[in-house]
Parts: structure tokens; C-alpha cells; sequence
């Protein structure tokens, strides 16, 4: 998976996991103040990155130079790998990186298996959520944070596994 200049790699230990802290902290701050509830990316920690990794797969976007420049966490949920924490710096954007990190864990999903891959967004962030659709996923339902009397989040969704709509025998 690459964009111009860009390496995405799977981390198989936790010692980039700093970066990896420092690029979420650093993509979701734009979103403080701006968001409600506040995204809880910003509590993200080296200690539960650490557990996202023992429980799924954590990616990496890295520069000609091996500075992290974007991650992503995903997890099997069910019959699904749940994309989460998309994150990519504004000093790093507009470089594919996102699409890169996507298709990463795209290619994961469908390596293990999964029948799709699944994220949450916020209806406030209509560009996230164009993306995702120009990459082709679709909204499946929408949902309140607790507290909330009206939608906040829009959930989406994209197959990649074997059978119908996914890449394998019966798919694209």
C-alpha cells in the first residue's frame, strides 16, 4: 500500500507507539471544542494503544524517512474489522495517506476473513464522511452518543470478504 512518499506497515511491537499517540493527538486536536460530545481520541494513551494492538492490528503511515505520518487501529467485531482512529496530521494531508491506510486495513480484513470492514464517523465531519463514501462505503445506520436527543454519528460500511460484493469468488 503506498501514496507519493509514503510506506504503510503493520506494527508488530509496541515501540512506535509514541508516534503513533502523537499522530492521533495531533489529527484529532482540530476537532477540540468543535465536537459534541469531545472525541475521545484525545484520551487515547500509550497504554491503550498498546491494548488496541493486542487486540487487532494497528497500522502506520510512514514518510521517506520513517516518521509516522498517519495510523489507523482495527479490530474484529463480529464478522467485521472495525476501522478506528483514522488519523493523519494536517501537515500530512492531501498525500493519499488516509486512502493508504484505508486499503491497509481493507487488505487485513480480507486476509482474515472478515465479510467487511466498518467504521464510525460524526455527521458534523461531512468531508470524513465524503471520503469514506469516495472509497466506497456506504452508511448503514445512524446513531445518538448517550445524552443525545438527535443522530451524532453515522455508521458505514464496505465489503471485502469472500461471497457476494467482497473481492473474493463471487464478488468484484
Amino acid at each position: 500500500m503506498s501514496a507519493t512518499g509514503v510506506r504503510v506497515v503493520r506494527l508488530d511491537g509496541p515501540a512506535r507507539l509514541p508516534q503513533v499517540l502523537a499522530a492521533i493527538h495531533g489529527a484529532f486536536a482540530e476537532y477540540e471544542g468543535k465536537l459534541a460530545p469531545p472525541s475521545a481520541a484525545m484520551k487515547e494513551t500509550v497504554d491503550s494503544l498498546a491494548r488496541r494492538l493486542a487486540a487487532g492490528a494497528l497500522f502506520v503511515a510512514e514518510d521517506a524517512d520513517g516518521t509516522v505520518i498517519g495510523a489507523v487501529c482495527a479490530e474484529r467485531k463480529g464478522e467485521a474489522i472495525y476501522l478506528d482512529r483514522l488519523a493523519v496530521p494536517p501537515a500530512a494531508r492531501g498525500r493519499g495517506v488516509a486512502a493508504a491506510l484505508v486499503a491497509a486495513v481493507e487488505a487485513f480484513a480480507a486476509e482474515t476473513g472478515a465479510a467487511s470492514v466498518t467504521l464510525g464517523v460524526r455527521l458534523a465531519l461531512a468531508d470524513n464522511i465524503g471520503m469514506f463514501e469516495r472509497l466506497g462505503y456506504v452508511e448503514t445506520a445512524r446513531t445518538a452518543h448517550p445524552g443525545f436527543d438527535r443522530p451524532t454519528s453515522a455508521s458505514m460500511a464496505k465489503p471485502v470478504g469472500r461471497g457476494p460484493g467482497g473481492r473474493g469468488p463471487g464478488g468484484r
